[in-house]
């Protein structure tokens, strides 16, 4: 059995001065952070940037097939079972998007601690939040200062 990969929130935060960071935004998919280590690690001029573009590419994908489900409900030609697939994977979409929802405020409000946790300790840069029944990897990720105003 495959395990689970673990949760985690990666914070990028402007480095303006030492006293002085920003949140500029929270990233919780792996394939964005990926995207983020990346732009970095080829020193490009605006890895934030990076991180959207890919955001709006899986957006268009996702949109782009959704169109086609759509295009497969509204065929007088096509099998009812098929539009009934269809139909449930419309029904399903609606499900993941609405717990995605829930899932992005828990991630905010979870990002905002995490972020007054590395404002009073700027040495925290990789730690994990703890609860009851889950735990999650916080990871901070500073970029400079013209970058985070571009992202924000």
């Amino acid at each position: 059995m495959k395990d689970k990969e673990q949760p985690t929130i990666a914070l990028i935060v402007s480095n303006v001065d030492s006293k002085d960071r920003i949140l500029c935004e929270a990233l919780t998919s792996s394939d964005e952070i990926l995207e983020l280590e990346l732009a970095l690690m080829n020193a490009d001029p605006e890895p934030l940037k990076r991180v959207h573009d890919f955001r709006s590419k899986q957006n268009a994908e996702d949109e782009e097939f959704a169109d086609f489900v759509e295009s497969l409900i509204s065929q007088p030609f096509v099998k009812p079972d098929v539009q009934e697939h269809a139909v449930q994977w419309f029904k399903s979409r609606a499900k993941i998007e609405a717990y995605q929802k829930a899932e992005d405020h828990a991630s905010q409000v979870i990002a905002m601690y995490a972020f007054e946790i590395y404002q009073t300790d700027p040495s925290k840069t990789d730690f994990f939040l703890a609860g009851p029944r889950a735990k999650v990897r916080i990871r901070i990720i500073e970029v400079k200062e013209k970058l985070a105003e571009k992202a924000a």
